[in-house]
């Protein structure tokens, strides 16, 4: 491995990114399965998967992305108030977006990355220290 490489990869924004993926194909893969192919009702089953993906980003944030040491509950609640602001901001950037006129999926991958900014700094600055 490169020293640019290396460099890259110990990076807190690219483990990050790396645990969002993660996250995603936890929580996606996880609706399948228990949707898709065991026939559980689509509200139980997206709620088990969006918790499975919570525990998966928040655990490995705190362990692999910042490597944190500090107080799991203060952390813990710190993430959960996060999590809420984003969903607030999400519904209302996405209403706002669509309303002049861009596309949903457009504005859902627009909220998303402004989000995902906001959410490295602040795991980086508030949560994980």
């Amino acid at each position: 491995m490169t020293a640019g490489a290396l460099r890259l990869y110990r990076s807190s924004g690219f483990r990050f990114l790396l645990v969002g993926g993660a996250s995603v194909v936890v929580d996606a893969g996880l609706l399948y399965l228990l949707h898709g192919l065991a026939g559980l009702r689509l509200e139980p089953a997206t709620a088990l998967a969006f918790l499975a993906g919570f525990v998966v980003n928040f655990a490995l944030n705190r362990q692999w992305a910042f490597s944190s040491t500090g107080r799991l509950r203060r952390q813990l609640v710190a993430y959960l108030a996060l999590v809420g602001a984003n969903l607030l901001f999400t519904v209302l950037l996405m209403r706002a977006l669509t309303t002049l006129g861009v596309m949903y999926l457009v504005a859902k991958v627009f909220t998303t990355a402004v989000l995902s900014t906001v959410n490295y700094f602040a795991s980086r600055k508030w949560i994980f220290v």
